[in-house]
């Protein structure tokens, strides 16, 4: 369904919904990509983030040291979100073709999904 040979370095399909036979045949698969590389670079402070605020809320009683550690958390989670992640349209030759968003698109519960 989908050549990873044409895939763009870094990125990591996780999900392929396949249309049903029986549905219209200009329906193309939609395929769920993640960038790997932005993936990977804000799971690092992320997992620093956490460690630092459970040791301060063990620690010390002075929550509001926590509040910092949360914003640091949320933006490298939007970071990691970002870049060249979402679905996209495979094309006929195996490629991906229009970013359809991040948001789950409309119809995908009624195609089968296959792991790759």
């Amino acid at each position: 369904m989908i050549d990873q040979a044409k895939l763009p370095g870094g990125l990591w399909v996780r999900t392929i919904w396949a249309p049903e036979s029986s549905t219209d045949p200009d329906d193309r698969p939609i395929a769920l990509v993640t960038d790997r590389r932005r993936l990977l670079i804000s799971a690092i402070p992320m997992l620093l983030t956490f460690l630092v605020g459970s040791a301060i809320a063990i620690l010390t009683t002075q929550r509001l040291l926590l509040f910092p550690l949360l914003a640091v958390f949320a933006l490298t989670y939007q970071y990691g979100l970002r870049g060249r992640t979402g679905y996209y349209e495979v094309s006929e030759d195996g490629g991906l073709g229009d970013f359809l968003g991040l948001k789950t698109p409309a119809g995908l519960s009624a195609m089968r999904p296959t792991k790759t």
